[in-house]
């Protein structure tokens, strides 16, 4: 066998456990150490040195003291956090005071049509086959046509703009006589933000 192929290369070994705890151990130490004075030393031919031992007598001594550590504070509140947090609170409250004050209305007509508005109820509104027939209680085909074009009188009470926007738009409300009425808006008018059930 050649010399050439023996390797020759040594490899550091692992550290063993009570190393480890050795190194942990003087990192605790370093991590704990207080400042205290420190003593620049000038030699006669001029190199300086920085120790935390007093200099020699034939050095020149001066002793530098370190303050001590900051005691940790909490951190600043700074006034415009504290702004920013007032204006949403100030705006929170204006939203709630305007949901609170936002009322709609559920109007009822004479005929038995029901349908729900924000701006206020029509005094009126034409009436339905059915219920204009019931109303007057025609009998013959003419009398309904001409029934159908008369109106029936509605009444209003108020009720949450809430409630009124549920029952717009809950599945069931196309089954409502008098749905057809219901104040909807436009996509338009919802996509500027102009819908006041969002």
């Amino acid at each position: 066998m050649d010399d050439s192929d023996t390797d020759t290369r040594v490899y550091p070994r692992p550290l063993r456990a009570y190393q480890w705890l050795v190194i942990l151990l003087l990192l605790a130490l370093a991590s704990g150490v207080r400042a205290g004075p420190i003593y620049k030393c000038v030699e006669p031919g001029g190199p300086v040195a920085y120790q935390d031992v007093p200099c020699a007598q034939t050095q020149r001594a001066l002793s530098i003291e370190l303050a001590p550590a900051p005691a940790w504070q909490p951190s600043p509140q700074y006034a415009v956090a504290e702004a920013g947090a007032a204006r949403r609170e100030r705006h929170a409250a204006a939203r709630d005071r305007a949901d609170a004050a936002a009322q709609s209305f559920e109007c009822r007509a004479a005929d038995g049509q029901v349908f729900y508005r924000h701006s206020g109820c029509p005094h009126s509104v034409a009436a339905t086959q059915a219920g204009a027939a019931h109303l007057r209680g025609a009998r013959t085909g003419a009398a309904r046509s001409a029934s159908a074009s008369a109106s029936v009188s509605v009444a209003a009470s108020r009720i949450a703009r809430s409630d009124a926007c549920h029952e717009i738009e809950r599945a069931g409300a196309i089954g409502r006589s008098g749905h057809e009425n219901d104040e909807r808006v436009s996509t338009y008018e919802r996509n500027l933000g102009r819908d006041p059930c969002r």
